[in-house]
C-alpha cells in the first residue's frame, strides 16, 4: 500500500482545446456552439473538436460538419488550416506549448498529447508541506476540486442541493479528515498536489485564457480517469479509499 501511495501524479487536460484556440484568435465565438473541422471536400469535412454549448445539440467528435449542422443551425466552424493538402496543426501546436512552458514552473511534466500533461508532482507536494509547517488548509484553497467519494452521504432530492453545493460540502468532509501533523499522510499529499494543480490551472487561464481540468492521485491510469469525472474547468481528486468504488461503478470500455 505505500508503494501504491508514494507519488502523487496529475493529468491536465485542456477543455475543447482547438476550440478554445480558435476563440482566442476570434473573441465573438466565445460562449456559442463551435466545432474544429478538417478537410471540408466530403461533407463540410470532419470534426476534432466540439464545444460543451455544441454538444448540448448533439454534436460529437468524428461527425461531419455537414450533419452538424443539421443539429444545430447556428453552430459556428472554424477549419483547420492545410498546407501543402495535409492538415496545419503549427497554432495548436504553439498554444501547447504556451501551456507546458506554464505547467513547468510548478512540476516535472511529461506531454501526453498536444492538449493533455502528466504531471509528478510528489517532489512539489512534499517541499509545499515541509513549508506548510502543519498548518490547516482553508476550503477556499480547493476552489474547483471535487474529492471522488465525498461527501458519503448524499443529500436527499427534496434538499435541492446543487453540484457546487454537493463539491463544497465533499471538500469540508474531506478536509476535516486530514491529519495535518502526519507529513507523510497519502491523503494530505494528495490535498497539497491539489492546491499546486488549481494554482497551476489559474497562472494558465491567466496567461493564456485557456481553462483546463485534472485529475489528482497516485499514478497515470487513476488520475486520467479521475480528470474526467468533473469537467469542465474543475478538477477531481480520487484518493485511494474510493478507487474500489469507482471502479465498481465504471464500465470497462472507461478503461
Amino acid at each position: 500500500m505505500e508503494a501504491a501511495t508514494a507519488r502523487v501524479v496529475a493529468l491536465v487536460d485542456m477543455d475543447c482545446f482547438y476550440v478554445q484556440v480558435e476563440q482566442r484568435l476570434r473573441p465573438e465565438l466565445r460562449k456559442k456552439p463551435v466545432v474544429v473541422a478538417q478537410y471540408k471536400t466530403w461533407k463540410g469535412g470532419g470534426i476534432i473538436a466540439v464545444s460543451y454549448e455544441a454538444r448540448a445539440f448533439g454534436v460529437s467528435r468524428n461527425m461531419f460538419a455537414n450533419d452538424a449542422k443539421k443539429l444545430c443551425a447556428d453552430l459556428q466552424i472554424a477549419r483547420v488550416r492545410e498546407a501543402h493538402g495535409k492538415a496545419d496543426l503549427s497554432k495548436y501546436r504553439e498554444a501547447s506549448v504556451e501551456v507546458m512552458e506554464i505547467m513547468s514552473r510548478f512540476a516535472v511534466v511529461e506531454r501526453a498529447s498536444i492538449d493533455e500533461v502528466y504531471i509528478d508532482l510528489s517532489d512539489s507536494v512534499r517541499k509545499r508541506i515541509q513549508e506548510m509547517a502543519g498548518r490547516i488548509i482553508p476550503e477556499e484553497a480547493l476552489k474547483s476540486t471535487f474529492v471522488h467519494g465525498y461527501p458519503h452521504l448524499q443529500p436527499t432530492e427534496e434538499q435541492n442541493t446543487t453540484k457546487e453545493d454537493l463539491r463544497r460540502l465533499g471538500v469540508q468532509h474531506w478536509l476535516d479528515s486530514l491529519h495535518f501533523g502526519d507529513l507523510r499522510s497519502p491523503e494530505l499529499q494528495l490535498t497539497v498536489g491539489a492546491i499546486i494543480v488549481e494554482e497551476m490551472r489559474a497562472a494558465v487561464e491567466e496567461e493564456t485564457t485557456f481553462q483546463c481540468s485534472a485529475g489528482i492521485s497516485h499514478n497515470k491510469i487513476l488520475a486520467k480517469l479521475s480528470c474526467g469525472l468533473n469537467k469542465p474547468n474543475r478538477q477531481t481528486i480520487l484518493p485511494q479509499s474510493s478507487v474500489p468504488a469507482l471502479f465498481s461503478q465504471l464500465p470497462i470500455g472507461k478503461m
